[in-house]
């Protein structure tokens, strides 16, 4: 059997005869081992719950016991607790070694067994082991009952007999009391606080039972079944020898394992005598047919037989004269195929080519805002990706009929300056047409025509939204001429240049904008900062003489004369404070104002400026009331600034409320200092309400017709303003660090807070504690 097939029908023989035979053995053994494992692993399971609830009730009897016996002298208290009273105990339950009873402050130790330090000093409420499993060490268990806590100690030998008693679990059985992952107590052999391995039933169970097959401490293969104690963090551990478990199973599988070994014997006997009569002429075939795989295809087998193996050799002497016949066509259709893919081929790397040059030139568009310097980037990357001879960009004068030379790449080459719509150029037909244009000339030469290099010529309009913006043209010298892909791609890419240099035409056209802006506000400070100076000496000059006229300086006054001079110099005055808001603001726009930050009494700022306050609602029917707390926090900021921010808030509530109240409150709170100024006047417009925050911006006063029921309109004839108080006390309040806001509803009044950050302060051991504004 030089061949596979007589191997591959004798593995088939075997395998239909092994495999049976093995999946019923394996079956037989699967189930019988599986039946003594779930036989084992039941019995284990109920030992350890027998055993769990055996120790429980003993534990249980043994606690019930010792309150029974202490109960008879409980009226008392400890103090009326017998002397004989642990001897009795230790005489009706000698297992007890010690014990330990508290009851709310009272607590009581009986026996000279040294108690855990845990259970000493707080008993725990579940059963807990001796320290550091200490062989011989008594064994700590908490019985917690309302608010007793009973603890007893029992010897460790009688808890041991207690669990091996009564368990038949063959020579290697062992039942351990265990907490959490050691073992808590054992058998003779097993040290205290034995860890347990990872793997055990204990591990996978937590708090419940259950059993597993694992490898313990000493690496031995065992059934082990976990029951935990009620209320209890222990429980009883049963484990058992594997090998012990499974011994009955061996006598099985060498059975089995006999049996299919003879089987095997007898089918592998029988196979090769069959197998050797088919596989002969199956040789001769492959072997020839190993001859047609090597290149000769001259191959021709005597048919020996009319059964199926002569049919087939039959039927291979056709097939290898067609595939002789097949062979030869195929060669010559490889060549033509061949010839086409490497057309394709060069296609395919082209495009890919131009796809990759169309990606660097977009990329140099979108990162240049410079026209100039894009335009040259643009010509550049274009006539560097592609190998063009030249590349040039004519930008469209005003007009649009005409465009001239922007750039060129490389300098030097020649293009015209000026190209106007339709004088017949390849530029000026895309410029009138405002599409693609291509032409091919044959270069001039004495080479034969075969041989004669192409120049080519290609245009395509820069257009934004049918707007022609210039057109991007190239020329190109070679042995074949542009195509129409060539088009495409520089179609694609004047799209791109076209959106680029709008956007930079518009950035600059912004750029320039904003500077003209940003000139005219600098302007403007300045008018105003010059024309405020210039104000204020004329303005003070009326005010010092005006108010030597008024004291009588200049001699006496008529009543009429009076009249005026105070109303020149009240108007004066406001007049000189708008100019000193105007400068104010100014300062701050320039960011050349200077805040004098020291430590300021809030509460102390706010009592000085009452009286101001009262001043302004003296000819009203307003009551002035206010609420500042007595443990509002100091702040860090400029006196004379914030003294002006609560000005400006309190003369606005005099100037709109003619009746009714103005309340002043203040509080603090870990971070923040707030003011709150209520009035109980017109009230603001909400659309209104964010912008008086705003320099030079007024509200619309409202007015409330009492006959209307509250009907609300707009009251011309009240004051409005200069619009520059509010928007003052905003910048102070932000310099500070703060923040200022309105509540206000039309016809019940407004309601302006704002908030200044707190000083430092001290803490409680006089370190300070510092914030940053």
């Amino acid at each position: 059997m030089r061949g596979g097939l007589g191997r591959t029908l004798l593995t088939a023989f075997l395998a239909l005869t092994i495999v049976p035979f093995a999946l019923i053995g394996w079956y037989i053994v699967a189930q019988n081992r599986t039946s003594l494992q779930q036989e084992a692993t039941n019995k284990l399971q109920l030992i350890a719950t027998l055993k769990a609830e055996n120790l429980e009730s003993w534990l249980q009897a043994r606690a019930l016991l010792f309150r029974s016996a202490l109960e008879v002298t409980e009226d008392a208290g400890l103090a009326g607790v017998s002397s004989d009273f642990w001897p009795a105990v230790q005489r009706k339950m000698p297992e007890l070694q010690g014990a330990l009873w508290s009851h709310d402050a009272e607590q009581q130790v009986w026996g000279e067994c040294t108690l855990p330090e845990p259970l000493a000093t707080a008993p725990c409420e579940s059963f807990t082991a001796a320290p550091e499993g200490r062989a011989g060490a008594p064994v700590a268990i908490a019985f917690p009952e309302a608010a007793e806590v009973l603890v007893l100690c029992f010897d460790p030998a009688v808890l041991r007999r207690n669990l091996q008693l009564d368990v038949a679990l063959g020579q290697t059985g062992r039942v351990y009391l265990v907490q959490g992952d050691h073992v808590w107590l054992g058998d003779q052999t097993t040290a205290p606080a034995t860890a347990l391995p990872e793997g055990s039933c204990v591990a996978l169970a937590g708090a419940a039972a259950t059993s597993a097959w694992y490898a313990n401490a000493a690496e031995v293969p065992v059934v082990g079944a976990y029951s935990p104690l009620a209320g209890a963090d222990v429980g009883i551990l049963v484990e058992q020898e594997q090998s012990e478990v499974l011994a009955p199973t061996e006598l099985i599988e060498t059975t089995v394992i006999g049996g299919l070994l003879s089987v095997v014997l007898l089918t592998t006997v029988i196979s090769a005598l069959v197998i050797r009569q088919i596989t002969r002429p199956v040789i001769r075939l492959t072997e020839s047919a190993l001859e047609m795989a090597a290149g000769n295809l001259d191959q021709h087998v005597p048919v020996a037989s009319r059964d199926e193996i002569g049919i087939l050799t039959y039927v291979f002497n056709q097939m290898a004269g067609e595939l002789k016949s097949l062979y030869e066509d195929l060669e010559a259709k490889v060549v033509a195929r061949t010839e086409l893919l490497q057309k394709a081929n060069y296609q395919i790397q082209r495009r890919a080519i131009q796809l990759e040059a169309s990606l660097e030139v977009s990329q140099a568009v979108t990162s240049i805002r410079d026209p100039q310097a894009l335009l040259e980037r643009v010509a550049d990357r274009i006539r560097d990706c592609f190998s063009y001879v030249s590349v040039a960009v004519y930008l469209v004068e005003p007009g649009g009929a005409e465009a001239h030379l922007h750039t060129v790449s490389p300098m030097g080459v020649q293009w015209p300056e000026f190209v106007h719509a339709g004088d017949g150029t390849v530029i000026g037909r895309a410029l009138r047409k405002g599409s693609s244009q291509l032409i091919h000339e044959p270069l001039a030469g004495e080479e034969p025509e075969w041989n004669r290099r192409i120049t080519s010529y290609a245009s395509t309009p820069l257009q934004m939204e049918r707007r022609v913006l210039g057109v991007l043209a190239v020329r190109n010298v070679g042995y074949e001429s542009l195509q129409e892909d060539d088009v495409k791609v520089l179609e694609h890419l004047a799209n791109q240049v076209a959106i680029a240099l709008e956007n930079a035409r518009a950035y600059e056209r912004e750029r320039l904008a904003a500077q003209q802006l940003e000139d005219n506000e600098a302007f403007k400070a300045r008018f105003l900062a010059n024309m405020s100076h210039e104000l204020r000496g004329p303005l003070n000059s009326i005010l010092g003489f005006s108010r030597l006229m008024l004291k009588g300086f200049d001699g006496p006054l008529t009543e009429e004369q009076t009249a005026d001079l105070q109303r020149i110099h009240s108007n004066s005055q406001q007049l000189l404070d708008l100019i000193n808001d105007i400068l104010t603001i100014s300062e701050i726009q320039a960011g050349l104002l200077d805040l004098r930050y020291q430590v300021v009494d809030l509460r102390e700022l706010l009592l000085s400026v009452l009286p101001t306050a009262s001043a302004m609602i003296r000819n009203h029917d307003v009551q002035l009331v206010h609420e500042i707390s007595p443990q509002l926090a100091p702040i860090r900021g400029d006196p004379d600034r914030i003294r002006q921010v609560l000005l400006h808030l309190l003369s606005n509530a005099a100037k709109f409320t003619t009746q009714g109240e103005i309340s002043i409150h203040a509080w603090s709170d870990d971070e923040m200092s707030y003011v709150s100024i209520r009035d109980t006047g017109v009230g603001i417009y909400p659309q209104d309400r964010e912008r008086i925050f705003s320099g030079f911006e007024k509200a619309h006063v409202p007015a409330v017709n009492p006959a209307d029921e509250g009907d609300v309109t707009e009251d011309a004839s009240q004051p409005a303003g200069a619009g520059l108080g509010l928007a003052l006390c905003k910048e102070f309040v932000e310099l500070h660090g703060g923040q200022i806001w309105l509540d206000s509803e039309v016809g019940k009044g407004s309601t302006f807070t704002f908030s200044l950050p707190v000083a430092e302060t001290k803490d409680a051991r006089g370190r300070e504690i510092h914030r940053e504004f």
